[in-house]
């Protein structure tokens, strides 16, 4: 098959501190992305009340010298950094805040916001014109007329929905050629609709609720086969290590569909671990490059998928379940 546009996909990576940040990008990452909690905000909202979906300390940069340092590196590296704000919605008290919050980071050099918040978008748009505004998957910006819309708010990039297919992806940048757009790839999928999900991930275990055995049960008697089949599979969430996510097979259909960057989860989690994905990425990447065979890149893979989790691949982890077979 043809590869149109993966010599030009970004790999792209969390970081949450200065020590890591040199690790990622000798690993091949081109752009990192993280954010802090100034000590304002924490004294007058709490941790609880997150400024960027986020609420245990191990995934904040420590402080803003800490994040203008991060910054500094990633330029002398050519590469760029984007400043996670992205919680769906914020609340009015909360606007000053984050207005002087953000003025700090573009002074500081940031390259983009990745931000979900409406009103927050059209202030910052008009605040800062130049800067470039990412649509998070809080967004939640599942079809074509709703990236248009956000687009003519001020965004210039967007992260795709977990939920959506390859063929959702590839009509939406199709239709909206003035866009860039980054797709999940690595670690981190979720049974639930990001931008749509009200659970609270806070807890100190970092168990969230996807991850909690739980028996949904029918309202009325028989359940019909759709339902049943969705009851099963959202109790095998129990049994499925999120963290496992994985889009590898994927990489080659992504790029033909217009794909900017590769966006791997993992905020919080160690640095040997990012820096795994990352490595991991990128070999794909030059073999999705390179690509003579896709259903020889396709079970390399699956293998590699096995290697780097330990266990085999699963509808459940699979970010693009059409290219899944059972082993």
């Amino acid at each position: 098959m043809r590869v149109d546009g993966a010599a030009r996909m970004r790999i792209i990576s969390p970081v949450d501190n200065l020590a890591e940040a040199q690790g990622l990008l000798d690993a091949g990452a081109d752009e990192l992305y993280g954010g802090y909690v100034p000590a304002a905000w924490a004294r007058e909202f709490g941790l609880l009340a997150s400024i960027n979906q986020r609420t245990f300390a191990e995934a904040q940069i420590g402080s803003f010298d800490e994040l203008a340092a991060i910054i500094a590196l990633v330029h002398e590296r050519n590469g760029r950094f984007s400043l996670t704000l992205n919680a769906p919605f914020y609340a009015e008290a909360m606007l000053p805040h984050l207005l002087a919050y953000v003025d700090e980071a573009v002074a500081a050099g940031i390259d983009g916001v990745i931000l979900a918040d409406l009103g927050l978008l059209r202030l910052l748009a008009r605040r800062h014109p130049r800067l470039p505004l990412h649509a998070s998957t809080l967004a939640h910006l599942g079809n074509s007329e709703a990236v248009r819309f956000f687009h003519a708010q001020g965004i210039s990039r967007a992260v795709l929905p977990r939920h959506l297919s390859l063929a959702e992806m590839t009509t939406i940048t199709a239709r909206v050629p003035g866009v860039r757009f980054d797709a999940f790839l690595l670690v981190g999928k979720c049974p639930n609709t990001e931008g749509l999900c009200t659970f609270h991930h806070s807890s100190p275990d970092r168990i969230w609720p996807c991850e909690i055995p739980y028996q949904l049960t029918a309202l009325e008697e028989p359940a019909s086969p759709r339902l049943v089949a969705a009851m099963a599979r959202q109790a095998s969430w129990a049994t499925t290590n999120r963290r496992h996510g994985c889009g590898l097979c994927a990489i080659p259909h992504l790029a033909a569909a217009g794909i900017d960057g590769l966006k791997l989860v993992g905020r919080g989690a160690p640095a040997a671990q990012k820096v795994k994905n990352i490595l991991l990425a990128r070999d794909f990447l030059r073999l999705a490059i390179n690509l003579k065979d896709f259903d020889d890149y396709r079970r390399q893979a699956r293998r590699a998928h096995r290697q780097r989790f330990g266990s085999p691949c699963s509808p459940n982890v699979c970010y693009y379940p059409e290219f899944y077979e059972a082993e």
